[in-house]
């Protein structure tokens, strides 16, 4: 069975491993390997400690409602909508036309 592991390197002072499944059991080694077989001899201890199972969780009823859905079509029947987004598109262009650089 494979277990994902946490390896860091301590600055002059070894290594640790960290199981992922258990992220508040760590070991300490004064070489990778060492930290390493360290590491799988406390998964086999904790295998055999550990269930693993699948619970059912009832969850309140969560509304679908995103933030900014309430805001959606809000612009939808105003009749300036075009106008607004010519004058905006007119002013972009206007701030390139500003910004282009020479080339000389």
């Amino acid at each position: 069975m494979t277990f994902d592991v946490i390896l860091l390197k301590q600055t002059g002072n070894g290594y640790l491993a960290r199981p992922l499944l258990w992220p508040d059991k760590v070991v300490h080694g004064n070489t990778k390997q060492e930290a390493l077989d360290g590491v799988r001899e406390l998964i086999r201890s904790l295998i055999g400690q550990t269930q693993f199972v699948k619970v059912d969780v009832d969850l309140p009823e969560q509304s679908n409602d995103h933030f900014w859905l309430a805001k959606a079509g809000l612009f939808a029947d105003d009749p300036s909508w075009d106008d607004f987004l010519t004058s905006m598109s007119e002013y972009r262009r206007h701030l390139d036309e500003e910004h282009t650089p020479v080339l000389i």
